[in-house]
């Protein structure tokens, strides 16, 4: 008997994913990172949004909205949320039903290891202060994808000039 026909007929089982809510960071230790970086998120104007994505598990996103406190049920967020001390900037959980449909300005779609390595820059005594240089190395490395959704002009006029730049892109140049 060959070794195909001895294979079984079923796949081996592959154990399920985690749901997004446990992959992605706690809502109030992400608003809390975004109070600690203000000067990233000062200039951007209201309703900007930026999202983070599991993507093994991208039923939810995890979503700093810029300018509007979160209230638990309203635009389809979650009861997790917090403001960390800004109350400029909030953070909360979102169903996600794709990217357009997020009405995110950029998401950021990371892997499980760089889920962790985001969770353990939020924690400790350090509570978010390498949450950039984690998130910028992570999209160097291939493990989180950034998708800008607007064009960059937009981001530009937005104020995403400097977050940009704290991720790793910089643009120079007069081919704006």
């Amino acid at each position: 008997m060959s070794a195909i026909a001895s294979a079984p007929a079923q796949p081996a089982a592959r154990e399920p994913a985690a749901p997004a809510a446990s992959l992605l960071p706690d809502p109030a230790a992400w608003a809390a990172a975004a109070a600690r970086h203000e000067a990233l998120f000062a200039p951007l104007d209201a309703g900007a949004r930026v999202a983070l994505l599991a993507r093994s598990a991208p039923s939810q996103v995890l979503v700093w909205v810029i300018g509007e406190i979160a209230e638990s049920g309203g635009s389809g967020g979650s009861a997790e949320s917090g403001s960390g001390g800004d109350d400029r900037v909030s953070a909360r959980l979102e169903a996600f039903a794709g990217y357009a449909a997020s009405g995110a300005d950029i998401v950021l779609a990371a892997d499980d290891e760089s889920l962790a390595a985001i969770r353990a820059a939020l924690g400790g005594a350090h509570e978010g202060a390498a949450l950039f240089e984690t998130l910028r190395a992570a999209i160097r490395a291939g493990h989180v994808v950034c998708y800008m959704l607007k064009r960059r002009c937009v981001l530009e006029e937005r104020g995403f000039d400097e977050m940009l730049d704290a991720l790793g892109f910089v643009f120079m140049g007069a081919c704006r």
